[in-house]
Parts: C-alpha cells; sequence; structure tokens
C-alpha cells in the first residue's frame, strides 16, 4: 500500500507559487510584518478578502517608536530654550532669529506629537 501524499493530508493542499517585483515584495512584506501574522496567513487573509488587523502589541511598538522618535525631538528643542534661557539670565541679549525658529520647531513638535496621538 502506497503513503498518500503529504498536501492531500493538510487543510489546504493546494500550493501557489506567484512573482513579486522589489518594491512589492517590500510593501508585502511590510503589511505583514504590520499586522504580527505569519506571511502566509495574511497573504491568505488578504486573498480571501478577510478584514486583516494589526495585533495589539504590534500597534503599541509602533505607538511606542513614534513617541521616542518626538521625544527625541521635544528634548532637543527644550535644550535650545534653556540656552537661550541661561543667556538671557546672564545679561546677553537674546537671539530674535534663534528664539523665532525655537518656537517654530517646538510648534512643529507639538504638531507631530498631536498626530501620533491621532493614529491610536
Amino acid at each position: 500500500m502506497t503513503r498518500p501524499e503529504r498536501n492531500q493530508n493538510r487543510p489546504r493542499p493546494i500550493k501557489k507559487e506567484t512573482h513579486f517585483s522589489e518594491a512589492e515584495w517590500t510593501q508585502a512584506e511590510l503589511a505583514a510584518q504590520a499586522t504580527g501574522l505569519p506571511f502566509q496567513v495574511f497573504m491568505r487573509m488578504t486573498v480571501l478578502a478577510q478584514k486583516v488587523k494589526a495585533k495589539r502589541h504590534q500597534q503599541a511598538q509602533n505607538l511606542v517608536f513614534e513617541l521616542s522618535k518626538v521625544m527625541a525631538e521635544l528634548n532637543r528643542v527644550g535644550n535650545n530654550i534653556n540656552q537661550l534661557a541661561k543667556s538671557a539670565n546672564q545679561g546677553r541679549e537674546a537671539d530674535q532669529w534663534g528664539l523665532e525658529a525655537d518656537l517654530k520647531e517646538l510648534r512643529n513638535v507639538v504638531a507631530q506629537i498631536a498626530e501620533t496621538i491621532k493614529k491610536v
């Protein structure tokens, strides 16, 4: 008696091969990674038009990454403002252009924080 083929014992015995360009492959891999699902599961769900959700921990990791970038920016702006305040307290005249640039940068960081919060 011959042994049945391996694929026939599986719940999904049909295997298909496909081809991607480099850009398509990168996009598909990133999309699958964002969900936290194995690539094959992600592709099957996508092809069958099932709703694909990112896992909560992956969303949290993405949020932490975004917030850490924003915090680094905020720290940099804060350091600049501290240097300007120190100069002003020592009797030196504050650099008008420096103050305006720092204020503009601070507003940009606040806008980034707002955008990151909207993603949640």
